[in-house]
């Protein structure tokens, strides 16, 4: 296994790591529905397992960084709905947890404090399901 599974609900949105160019959006075995994002020479980015893909997408497409370019779903040989997400350098598989990168835009500050306000409804409300 090759790349971190993310497990969310079917048709939740999937978003573009980075800026870059779709080499590939289709099905690919296992992976079910895929996108294949290359970013710049060195990186490429796989989204697998999709239930569909975003508006627009395709073979020559330019993406940008946040950009929806699919959505959750079990396509391929997945269990149950999950992002599967590979990340390359030079075409060698790399943890996408540990891996270097070059740095992106900060978040602003008013998508920050929007972010932490949502996060910290949810840890309450997963604290509350579990009694911690």
């Amino acid at each position: 296994h090759r790349g971190v599974d993310y497990a969310g609900r079917t048709g939740t949105p999937v978003m573009a790591t980075g800026t870059g160019k779709v080499i590939f959006a289709g099905r690919k075995g296992g992976y079910g529905k895929v996108v294949i994002l290359k970013h710049g020479g060195r990186y490429s980015t796989l989204y697998g397992h999709l239930s569909r893909y975003g508006k627009g997408i395709r073979k020559g497409q330019r993406v940008n960084q946040g950009q929806v370019i699919g959505y959750i779903g079990s396509t391929g040989l997945a269990t149950g709905p999950h992002l599967h997400y590979e990340f390359r350098v030079n075409g060698k598989h790399r943890n996408p947890l540990t891996v270097r990168t070059p740095r992106a835009a900060p978040v602003n500050a008013a998508e920050k404090t929007a972010f932490l306000k949502h996060a910290a409804a949810w840890t309450k409300r997963l604290n509350q399901l579990t009694g911690a």
